[in-house]
């Protein structure tokens, strides 16, 4: 183990990105350089168990993601309130150990095996249902082969930058749903309750949408309209979450069925089946 001299003007770069990825202004930049340098003066770095500017990028990603965290509870509408990365998927569940360990504020556990165990369960849950699996690939090249970088990803994949960050945060809703009926220990699991744990705007609005679809006779029982007259919501909100929920609330429903433990509320929000 040993310690590496960090060269700001190659960091400057890195940082930059993670920046750009979760739309933040430019002068974010010097505030996240500094600190994701601070975070690399007490990495003991291994190479034989990676590379160095591959562990930089994890730490300057992080520090971006803790950054941008704290500003979206502030009331902030940057993207960081999304979390458009991998680490998402295991929200505070802390950093994989790519080729070094982090002592510092970052919460440092394992998440290999339950991230790999997540998306094999999300990759069963596209065959069944019949959902896009282009998602999930397309999800995993820009974070694993362009380290989350949506302007180069979009020239390399032909695919816009704005398409790319909806998608990854589709891909991201779905598994963090699929995650959540996986931990779940309730004997009776919720539908509902488990689409409202996604941490983010759509987690929100399952509550109010997915109750009154239930109460209506299920998911196909109401449109965007119907919605936006019960609950009083906008039709312009309620068309922008409503079919995302429907996919959520199936994926939820057929990962507690795949465990072999059906949800309370599955035949209310699916009568005539997935």
């Amino acid at each position: 183990m040993n310690t590496m001299q960090v060269d700001l003007n190659n960091l400057r770069p890195v940082v930059a990105a993670m920046v750009r990825q979760y739309g933040g202004p430019i002068q974010d930049i010097d505030a996240l350089l500094q600190e994701t340098w601070l975070s690399l003066q007490s990495v003991r770095f291994d190479p034989t168990r990676g590379d160095w500017p591959t562990l930089c990028r994890v730490v300057a990603r992080r520090r971006a993601h803790d950054y941008y965290r704290k500003t979206a509870n502030n009331g902030s509408q940057c993207n960081g309130g999304k979390a458009d990365s991998l680490e998402a998927i295991t929200a505070t569940r802390g950093d994989p150990h790519f080729g070094g360990s982090v002592d510092d504020d970052t919460r440092r556990v394992d998440d290999a095996d339950e991230l790999r165990h997540v998306l094999e369960v999300l990759h069963l849950v596209q065959n069944a249902l019949g959902m896009d699996e282009g998602r999930v690939q397309t999800f995993l090249r820009l974070h694993l082969i362009y380290d989350g970088d949506t302007t180069a990803a979009s020239t390399d994949l032909g695919i816009s930058a704005n398409a790319l960050r909806a998608s990854s945060r589709d891909v991201i809703a779905l598994a963090q749903v699929v995650r959540a009926a996986l931990d779940s220990t309730d004997r009776t699991p919720s539908i509902v309750a488990t689409v409202a744990s996604v941490p983010s705007a759509i987690g929100r609005h399952a509550p109010a949408y997915l109750s009154t679809a239930q109460r209506a006779g299920g998911v196909t029982a109401v449109d965007a309209h119907t919605l936006a007259k019960a609950t009083g919501s906008p039709f312009n909100t309620v068309r922008q979450y409503w079919a995302r929920l429907r996919e959520l609330s199936r994926a939820a429903a057929w990962t507690f069925e795949y465990q072999g433990r059906p949800a309370m509320d599955h035949d209310q929000l699916f009568p005539g089946g997935l």
